[in-house]
């Protein structure tokens, strides 16, 4: 595993349709311009796609910025990981979650992951029916806020295989490079 980290640009993207759809399309331009200038500018001009994959440590920048222009707090970061797991997942892929099953996508949780970060990995532990471990692995640069994100795409993700109630908290963290997580929804 890499000592990189690097997160699709389709999740620096997402990340401002979320604001936009929580906050208004106000809110967004208020975060966009409390980026640091470098890397406000690359996103005004086009410069991250969103097929390339960019350092999660700027990843964790929108959420900071995000922080020191809107309220909400950890609340807001959960509500972003929500909302934007929920644009991700319109159309065929929200066809295919509701399918599956909430235990069918935690054993396959690593495949997922894959698919939007590099230099990562993901393990997953069935602690009982329903109760998973699941353990980020290799995340150089997360931030706190980022973490707190993952809560709420990762229940929403659950949410959409249609188990009900899911309830989604960090329990470890260990030198910012590996977070993990207990799982759970209603039988």
């Amino acid at each position: 595993m890499s000592d990189t980290c690097e997160i699709k640009g389709v999740a620096f993207h997402t990340f401002f349709q979320a604001i936009t759809e929580l906050r208004g399309a106000a809110a967004a331009t208020l975060v966009r311009d409390a980026l640091a200038p470098d890397l406000g500018e690359r996103l005004r001009r086009g410069a991250i796609s969103r097929v390339g994959y960019y350092p999660l440590s700027e990843y964790g920048e929108l959420h900071a910025a995000a922080q020191r222009v809107l309220p909400g707090g950890e609340s807001l970061a959960r509500e972003i990981g929500r909302t934007a797991t929920e644009i991700d997942t319109r159309g065929l892929l929200r066809f295919v979650l509701g399918l599956t099953s909430a235990s069918f996508l935690m054993r396959h949780a690593d495949k997922a992951w894959s698919s939007y970060v590099r230099g990562s990995r993901v393990a997953v532990q069935e602690v009982e029916p329903q109760r998973y471990i699941v353990d980020f692995e290799g995340l150089a640069g997360v931030s706190e806020l980022v973490v707190i994100e993952l809560e709420g795409a990762i229940e929403r993700l659950v949410q959409r295989t249609g188990a009900r109630q899911p309830e989604v908290r960090h329990q470890a963290r260990s030198a910012g490079k590996s977070v993990r997580y207990l799982v759970s929804w209603a039988a």
